[in-house]
């Protein structure tokens, strides 16, 4: 069983039986924007989400075995709604679902990814929806005290994540035209929305890159470990 939080703010209990797709011998989960999922990983279960200037993070507890990721679009807003689209309603629901499991923050990791310029805008603007998310992640959990052990954001191209079991986490970097264009539409969209809906703080600071080995996932499907 695995919990999946959905954009519209409803949380629920997902029977393994509707995982059927096949990501490195896992069944795996696909997380849309504005969703969080969480699951132990004696079940098997990886999650898995494409990111362009959005941000996951993704939190481990290494005793309980217990994993989650969000993807979230904004950091945050004025708006007292529970909108999952938000990081900051986003990251703490999926901590809440997390130690209702047993989980403490004692024994909790954590990785970011995502905060990519997809639409090439200035890269030092720290106005840009990817700064502002990464900045986001980074201070939430500076403030929370989860230590973040790996990260891989920014650049010029969208992000296919794969979190599977032990906290590994697989990433490649979408080069394909038609991946880009399909992430582009959606940052036109997220740019008049973020518009509508200021965020109530900024953040700002430097970003490091992270890179290991690269390893094969599956056919045709190189990517790397961070």
């Amino acid at each position: 069983m695995i919990i999946i939080g959905h954009k519209d703010g409803s949380i629920e209990k997902a029977s393994l039986s509707r995982f059927t797709q096949k990501t490195k011998g896992f069944n795996t989960h696909t997380i849309i924007g504005g969703e969080f999922a969480v699951g132990p990983d004696d079940d098997y279960i990886a999650f898995k989400t494409l990111l362009g200037s959005c941000v996951a993070i993704m939190f481990y507890d290494k005793v309980k075995k217990i994993k989650g990721m969000n993807h979230f679009l904004l950091p945050t807003t004025n708006s007292t709604n529970d909108d999952m689209k938000y990081g900051l309603y986003s990251v703490e629901a999926m901590l809440n679902e997390m130690y209702k499991l047993g989980c403490s923050k004692s024994n909790m990791q954590a990785k970011i990814s995502g905060g990519a310029d997809i639409m090439q805008l200035n890269m030092n603007m720290i106005n840009s929806i990817g700064h502002r998310n990464v900045e986001f992640a980074k201070d939430f959990c500076k403030s929370e005290g989860f230590k973040i052990v790996s990260e891989h954001t920014r650049g010029e191209h969208g992000r296919l994540i794969l979190l599977t079991d032990d906290f590994q986490t697989f990433i490649k970097v979408t080069q394909k035209s038609e991946t880009d264009k399909k992430i582009f539409k959606e940052e036109k969209a997220l740019q008049t929305e973020i518009t509508k809906a200021p965020v109530i703080k900024e953040y700002v600071g430097g970003v490091d890159l992270f890179g290991a080995d690269k390893v094969q996932v599956e056919p045709e499907m190189e990517i790397e470990l961070f």
